[in-house]
């Protein structure tokens, strides 16, 4: 049964062609998170901007449509701050986000996400510290900006973080792991041409599929970042 939803909603989501407005998102206090210091490095031609500077990583409290929904960010092109209300969010498949020019990131790399949930995500939300959300967080946006060619044809970007040796150290161990890892969670992305762009988990059968179905007649994002500055 699963499966079969599975197969409907990548029905659902393969007939839509571009994003609609249809999901309301509010943007919450990242916890549990940490703070590290964030280095984008864009490769050249590529229009993700530079960045350099403390953010918080974590897991990402966005409320859709209502509905409270844990996440984490996928986009490191755009910035977000507590409390903004955004109208046009849409679901996507996870291998499609983020929204140019961050993205989209392909299959690889999301199957990588999707493991690396599916092992650690338990243990993010149950470490009161933030350390372990922090390091799953970092973990995404190295593999994503691991610094190959994105599906838009941009030559991509390159993420390293600094000044939190617990987070950082327990990210290593992360990717690390990944060879091993085979279990894969159901993930998919809710996308917005104007905030960022976040990974949740398939939310239940008859509201995701009721949201991809609705998208069907109209055809077919870091938190870089909240910095501390705006979460005053």
């Amino acid at each position: 049964m699963r499966k079969l939803h599975l197969a409907i909603l990548a029905a659902a989501l393969a007939g839509v062609s571009s994003a609609s407005a249809s999901l309301t998102v509010v943007i919450d206090t990242p916890n549990p998170s940490q703070i590290v210091n964030l280095v984008v490095t864009p490769n050249g031609g590529s229009l993700v901007p530079a960045f350099n500077g403390g953010v918080y990583a974590g897991i990402y409290n966005e409320t859709v449509d209502g509905v409270f929904t844990p996440s984490f960010c996928i986009d490191v092109a755009h910035d977000v701050y507590v409390g903004e209300t955004f109208n046009d969010y849409s679901y996507s498949a996870l291998a499609s986000a983020p929204d140019t020019p961050a993205g989209p990131m392909g299959a690889a790399i999301a199957i990588n996400i999707e493991k690396l949930w599916a092992k650690y995500y338990t243990a993010a939300q149950a470490d009161g510290s933030g350390v372990t959300a922090a390091a799953l967080q970092l973990a995404i946006w190295e593999i994503e900006g691991g610094g190959q060619p994105l599906g838009n044809g941009s030559a991509g970007y390159t993420v390293t973080a600094s000044g939190n040796n617990s987070v950082t150290t327990e990210t290593a161990t992360m990717l690390t792991s990944l060879t091993g890892l085979t279990a894969e969670a159901d993930l998919v992305a809710i996308v917005s041409p104007d905030g960022q762009s976040y990974v949740v988990a398939v939310p239940e059968p008859t509201t995701m599929l009721a949201g991809a179905l609705l998208l069907l007649p109209f055809g077919a994002s870091t938190l870089r970042v909240l910095r501390k500055r705006q979460m005053a």
